[in-house]
């Protein structure tokens, strides 16, 4: 039995440090329910390939960052509240990943300084790009790879940056 033990321990450490559990934590009237996935969203740099459904997944993120941004110029939503929103609609569509995740805490970083008064709209933007460039550099001797960067790849986009393949 400590043989079983130690390999289902090593399982769940090896799970946790490469990132590849998914934890979804949902609001239920009696607080919050939480249900763990082990979803295979990593593939090592030598055999790396981009998800079948990752452009497709980029142009909805795209259609609803547009979406949100209408509702933001129209005065029913702030900035923040729209990368909030943003920031959700990814993560039910692609899920999380080291990528993204780290890409959307400087973007939502820039949304509030910016809706704070700190930052003008350049500043913001630049903190932005500094991110992406950071992790376009950072890619190539990356591995694994997430298989779906799709909300990095539609901010490269929407900079006018190479996207990350």
């Amino acid at each position: 039995m400590p043989i079983i033990s130690k390999r289902i321990g090593a399982v769940c450490i090896l799970t946790a440090l490469t990132g590849a559990c998914s934890v979804n934590v949902t609001p239920t009237p009696s607080g919050y329910a939480r249900t763990t996935q082990v979803v295979p969203s990593y593939t090592p740099a030598e055999n790396y390939r981009l998800a079948p459904s990752h452009w497709t997944d980029v142009a909805k993120i795209r259609a609803e960052a547009q979406r949100l941004g209408m509702q933001v110029n129209g005065g029913r939503l702030s900035k923040v509240q729209a990368a909030q929103h943003l920031n959700r609609f990814r993560l039910g569509l692609v899920g999380s990943n080291p990528v993204d995740d780290s890409v959307y805490e400087i973007y939502l970083r820039s949304a509030v300084d910016s809706q704070r008064g700190a930052i003008d709209p350049a500043q913001s933007k630049a903190l932005v790009e500094s991110a992406l460039r950071g992790w376009a550099q950072r890619w190539h001797a990356m591995s694994p790879r997430p298989n779906n960067p799709a909300f990095t790849n539609f901010l490269m986009e929407h900079m006018g940056m190479p996207p990350l393949k």
